[in-house]
């Protein structure tokens, strides 16, 4: 090989070494920031979506099932017992019922759903209906509402023993008029309502005055969370 070539042949190695290095470390930057996009929209205990990832695409996806012509519900879980499991069990267990829960969301609502854990024993799922004038929307959530009630109360096994699992349910259908943030407050006020009645699950349905004993009084941590302010808007109510 003539010195000519072998100089081409060496820049011609060093060019193909160059634009490797540039395309690994173009996928490994890809990789690194996806790893980072997902760790920031999503809960690292059960997988779902956290509070930001939920709110990140809840509006599209509301706006998507009624174009498609599909009814959509904003649903609220809160466990009931679940301090009990943890004082108890200890924390691995409380865990486990975490994560199971999750898992039973995900695979109730299917994959076209959003399920989210808005933090500590709250849970909420976004789920689309069957398209409009097959059945009507309040009486499939009703339907929804009471399949879902009891396979979220499943006991769980843990350790071989198994682990009550309570749940009140708080739900409201929504559609684009307003953001998901105020369909997801609403489906809370259900909820309170539904615990203040010790209904399992309860439905939003409109305005008016509210019931003295919808509002809580016995939950001291109740007064810190976000999608439950003590002075929200009155409503009423029908049980699911």
């Amino acid at each position: 090989m003539t010195p000519r070539l072998r100089a081409l042949a060496t820049a011609s190695a060093i060019s193909a070494a160059v634009t490797a290095g540039y395309l690994t470390a173009r996928h490994s930057l890809r990789a690194e920031l996806a790893t980072v996009r997902h760790a920031a929209t999503h809960d690292p205990l059960t997988g779902v979506h956290n509070r930001a990832g939920l709110f990140a695409v809840a509006d599209s996806f509301i706006t998507t099932a009624h174009t498609a012509n599909r009814p959509v519900a904003v649903v609220l879980i809160d466990l009931v017992g679940f301090k009990k499991v943890n004082d108890t069990h200890g924390h691995l267990a409380g865990d486990h019922i975490l994560t199971t829960v999750a898992n039973r969301l995900t695979g109730i609502a299917g994959p076209a759903c959003l399920a989210a854990r808005l933090g500590g024993d709250e849970f909420v799922v976004i789920i689309t209906g069957p398209a409009r004038g097959h059945d009507d929307a309040g009486t499939w959530l009703a339907g929804w509402l009471t399949h879902t009630h009891t396979r979220l109360t499943t006991p769980v096994t843990y350790d071989d023993r198994p682990l009550a699992v309570g749940a009140t349910l708080g739900a409201v259908l929504a559609d684009p008029s307003e953001p998901a943030a105020v369909w997801l407050h609403r489906a809370d006020l259900a909820m309170y309502a539904a615990r203040a009645r010790r209904w399992s699950t309860a439905v939003f349905t409109e305005t008016a005055d509210t019931p003295a004993d919808s509002r809580p009084i016995d939950r001291p941590r109740d007064l810190a969370r976000p999608t439950s302010p003590l002075a929200a808007a009155p409503t009423t109510w029908r049980a699911a």
